[in-house]
C-alpha cells in the first residue's frame, strides 16, 4: 500500500500555478487561462477525496506494520473497512469516469466526417495561395490609381482654386461672364465627381466578379474532383481549351481596340496641349476644351476598366490551364500505374494454363477405360475444363469404389477379430479351469502320497474308491469328489462297494492301479495344456496380423479421406454439379457422422503446419528460379536422390579428372617431343641399329 501513496497530488500549489498563469496574461489569454484555471478547479475537487482517503490508507497501513500480532488480530477490521471504502471510492470514480467517456463518444460519435471539409478547406489554401498574390497586386494598383486620382483631384482643386481667383479678379469687368464660367466649373466638377463615383462602382463590381469567380471557380473545382471520371476530364479540357481560344481572340481584339484608344488618346492630349498653349483663350471654346477632357478621362477609365478585365481574364485561363495540367498529370499517374498492374498481371494466362495441367496430372486416372486420354492435350479451354471434369468424376467413382471395398473388407476383419476375441477368452477360461484341476490334482496326490507313506488312514482321500468313510454311506450319499469323477469317471454307489470291499479286508494298498491312471490323466492335461498354449499362441499370432491390417486399413481410409477431401474442394462448374446431384453414383456409401468426424480429427491431426508451409516456400522459390537454375536445381536433386547417383557421380567426377590430367600430360609430352625434332631422329634411329643388332643376334642364334 506505499505504492498507493506515490501518486499524491497538492491542490494549492495548482491553484498557485494557475493563478500565477492567469495573472501573467492578458486579453483573449486570459479567458483560456481562466477555462483552465475552471478545469483545474473541478480536477483537484474529485481528486481531493482519493487523495485524502490515499493518504488515509497509506497512514493506517504503516501503522498496522508496526503492530504486533495481538494488535493486528484486533486491526486488521478496521483496515480491511479501509481498503473497502478506497475501493468503492475507485469504483465510483472509475463509473463516473465510464459515464463521462460515453457521454463525449456518444456526443462525438454523432458529429459528420471532417475528412471532407479537411479536404475542401486545404483546396480553398491552395486556391487562396495562388490568389493572394494576384489580389496583392491589384490591391497595390487600385492604391496607386487611388493615389493617382487624388492627386489630379487636387491639381484640379488646385486649377479651380486659380480659376476662381481669375474670376474674382474679372468679376470687376463682368459679373455674368463670372456667373457662366462658375457654371462651367460646376459642372466640369460635378462630371468629373459623376465619374469618380463611376469608376468607384465600376471598382467595386470589379471587386464582386472577383469574388464570384472565385467562389465559381472553387465550386467548379470541387464538382469535378469529385466526378473524376475519364470521359467528363476529357470534355472538360476540350470545353477549357475551346475557351482558353475564344479568350485569346477576345483578348486580341480588346488589345487591338485598346491601341487605337490610346493612339486617340495621344492625338487629344497632343490637340488638348496645343490648345493650353494658347494664350487668353476666348470664352467659346472652354465648353469645347472640357468636353474633350471628358471623354478623354472617361476613355482613360475605361481603358483601366478593360485592362483590369483582360488581366483578369488572364489569370482566370492560366489557373485553368494549370488545373486541366494537374488533372492531366493524375491521368497519365494513374494510367502508368495500371500499366504496371497489367504487366505485374501479365503471366496470369500462363499460371492458369500451369494449374490446369496440374490438376489434370493429380486427378488422372490409370485404371478408368472411359477416360479419353486424347481430351487432356485439346487446345481450346473448353476442352480442357470438360477433360477435368470427366477426370474429377472419374477419379471421384474409382475413389468410392475403393472406399467402398475397403469397407467391407474392414467390417469383415472387424467381425472376425471380434470371434477370435470370444474364442480367446472361452479358451482362457477353459485354460485356468484347467490349471485349477491340475492344481487340486497334484495337492491330491501329494496328499495320498504322503498318507501312504506314513501308513496313517486319510480322511480326505476321494480318489476312485480309496476313500475309507468314517460315517455311514447313507449320509453321503449322491456326493462325490471331483477329483474322484474326474479320474475314475464312476459314482458313489461304485465308491460305496469298493468301500465295503475295503472294509471287509482288503489292504490299504490295493488301489495300486489308481497311480498310473493318475499319471496318464496328467499327460492328458499336459497334453491338452501344450494344444491349448499353442492355439493361443497361433490366436495372439492371428490378433496381431489382424490388428496390423486394421491399422493399415486406418491409414488406407485416412488416406482415402484425404483424396476425398481434395476431390471435394475441387471448384467444378455448374452443369457437373447439376449432374452429379441427379446421378449419384450408386457405389458411393452412406458415410455416418461419427465416422466422418473420427476420420476428419485424423486427417486434420495429421496435417503439419510447418511441412505444408515448407512445400509452399520451395515451391515459390522454384516458380522464381530462371530456366538454368530450375535445371541446376533438378540435376542437382537427382543426383544427390540416392546412394548409387551420388558414387555415380563421384566416380564420373575421378575419371574426368583423370582424363584431363592424362589429356595435360599427353599434351606436354607431345609438345616437348615437337620442340626437339632431331632428338627424336637420333633416337629412331639408335632404336633402328638396335633393332637390327637383335635381330642379327637372334638369326645367329636360330643358325647355330
Amino acid at each position: 500500500m506505499d505504492a498507493v501513496a506515490v501518486a499524491e497530488i497538492n491542490p494549492n500549489d495548482q491553484v498557485a500555478q494557475q493563478d500565477d498563469g492567469v495573472a501573467a496574461s492578458s486579453g483573449g489569454v486570459v479567458v483560456e487561462n481562466r477555462f483552465q484555471k475552471a478545469i483545474a478547479a473541478w480536477r483537484i475537487n474529485h481528486q481531493k477525496d482519493a487523495v485524502l482517503e490515499r493518504k488515509e490508507v497509506a497512514q493506517k497501513t504503516k501503522d498496522f506494520r508496526k503492530l504486533d500480532d495481538a494488535g493486528k488480530l484486533t486491526e486488521y477490521k478496521t483496515l480491511l473497512k479501509t481498503y473497502q471504502g478506497f475501493v468503492d471510492l475507485l469504483t465510483t470514480h472509475g463509473k463516473e469516469s465510464t459515464s463521462a467517456f460515453l457521454q463525449l463518444y456518444t456526443t462525438i460519435s454523432e458529429a459528420p466526417d471532417p475528412f471532407p471539409l479537411l479536404e475542401a478547406s486545404v483546396e480553398a489554401l491552395v486556391v487562396s495561395e495562388d490568389t493572394l498574390p494576384r489580389l496583392s497586386s491589384e490591391n497595390t494598383e487600385l492604391k496607386k490609381r487611388l493615389d493617382k486620382l487624388s492627386q489630379e483631384l487636387e491639381s484640379a482643386d488646385a486649377k479651380l482654386q486659380a480659376e476662381r481667383q481669375r474670376r474674382q479678379e474679372a468679376e470687376n469687368g463682368s459679373a455674368q461672364k463670372a456667373d457662366e464660367i462658375e457654371a462651367l466649373w460646376k459642372k466640369v466638377l460635378d462630371e468629373k465627381e459623376h465619374n469618380w463615383a463611376a469608376k468607384e462602382r465600376t471598382l467595386e463590381e470589379k471587386l464582386e466578379n472577383q469574388d464570384r469567380l472565385l467562389k465559381e471557380t472553387r465550386a467548379n473545382y470541387e464538382v469535378a474532383q469529385r466526378l473524376g471520371k475519364d470521359e467528363q476530364q476529357s470534355a472538360a479540357q476540350k470545353a477549357a481549351s475551346a475557351e482558353m481560344q475564344l479568350l485569346t481572340s477576345d483578348l486580341e481584339k480588346t488589345s487591338a481596340r485598346l491601341a487605337e484608344t490610346e493612339a486617340r488618346n495621344d492625338q487629344l492630349r497632343i490637340g488638348l496641349a496645343q490648345a493650353t498653349s494658347r494664350a487668353a483663350p476666348v470664352a467659346d471654346e472652354d465648353p469645347r476644351i472640357l468636353r474633350l477632357q471628358s471623354e478623354n478621362s472617361t476613355l482613360l477609365r475605361r481603358l483601366d476598366s478593360i485592362r483590369f478585365e483582360r488581366e483578369a481574364e488572364k489569370r482566370t485561363t492560366e489557373q485553368k490551364i494549370k488545373h486541366l495540367e494537374r488533372q492531366h498529370k493524375s491521368a497519365q499517374e494513374d494510367s502508368q500505374d495500371l500499366r504496371d498492374k497489367l504487366q505485374k498481371y501479365s503471366d496470369y494466362d500462363e499460371i492458369r494454363r500451369e494449374l490446369d495441367m496440374l490438376r489434370s496430372i493429380e486427378l488422372s486416372v490409370d485404371d478408368d477405360a472411359d477416360v479419353d486420354e486424347d481430351g487432356t492435350d485439346a487446345d481450346g479451354s473448353d476442352s480442357n475444363k470438360t477433360s477435368l471434369e470427366q477426370l474429377l468424376l472419374a477419379r471421384n467413382k474409382k475413389l468410392s469404389n475403393d472406399l467402398t471395398l475397403l469397407r467391407v473388407s474392414h467390417k469383415e476383419l472387424v467381425e472376425q477379430l471380434d470371434d477370435l476375441n470370444a474364442e480367446l477368452l472361452r479358451t482362457k477360461k477353459d485354460l485356468d479351469q484347467s490349471q485349477k484341476l491340475s492344481a487340486s490334482l497334484e495337492n491330491d496326490l501329494t496328499q495320498l502320497q504322503e498318507e501312504a507313506a506314513n501308513g496313517l488312514p486319510s480322511s480326505g482321500m476321494s480318489v476312485a474308491g480309496t476313500y475309507v468313510s468314517r460315517y455311514p454311506h447313507s449320509s453321503r450319499r449322491g456326493r462325490s469328489s471331483p477329483t474322484s469323477s474326474i479320474i475314475s469317471g464312476f459314482d458313489g454307489t461304485q465308491r460305496g462297494l469298493f468301500g465295503d470291499s475295503h472294509r471287509l479286508g482288503e489292504p490299504l494298498g490295493g488301489g495300486s492301479g489308481i497311480l498310473p491312471m493318475v499319471q496318464a490323466q496328467r499327460d492328458r492335461f499336459k497334453q491338452k495344456t501344450q494344444q491349448l498354449e499353442e492355439e493361443l499362441q497361433k490366436t495372439y499370432a492371428t490378433v496381431t496380423s489382424l490388428r496390423q491390417e486394421v491399422s493399415s486399413l486406418q491409414k488406407d481410409n485416412l488416406n482415402l479421406y484425404e483424396r476425398t477431401r481434395y476431390v471435394s474442394a475441387y471448384s467444378r462448374s455448374g452443369a457437373t454439379t447439376s449432374a452429379l446431384g441427379q446421378n449419384p453414383s450408386h457405389t458411393s456409401p452412406d458415410v455416418a457422422a461419427d465416422d466422418s468426424g473420427r476420420w476428419k480429427a485424423q486427417y486434420e491431426a495429421n496435417i503439419s503446419p510447418f511441412a505444408a508451409f515448407r512445400g509452399r516456400e520451395a515451391t515459390r522459390a522454384y516458380k522464381r528460379m530462371n530456366m538454368a537454375e530450375r535445371i541446376v536445381f533438378s540435376l542437382t536433386r537427382i543426383i544427390l536422390a540416392t546412394r548409387t547417383s551420388r558414387n555415380l557421380f563421384a566416380g564420373y567426377c575421378v575419371a574426368l579428372h583423370l582424363l584431363v590430367f592424362f589429356m595435360l600430360y599427353w599434351m606436354s609430352a607431345v609438345a616437348v617431343v615437337s620442340s626437339h625434332p632431331g632428338h627424336a631422329t637420333s633416337a629412331g634411329m639408335v632404336a633402328g641399329a638396335a633393332g637390327m643388332k637383335d635381330a642379327s643376334n637372334w638369326q645367329q642364334e636360330d643358325v647355330g
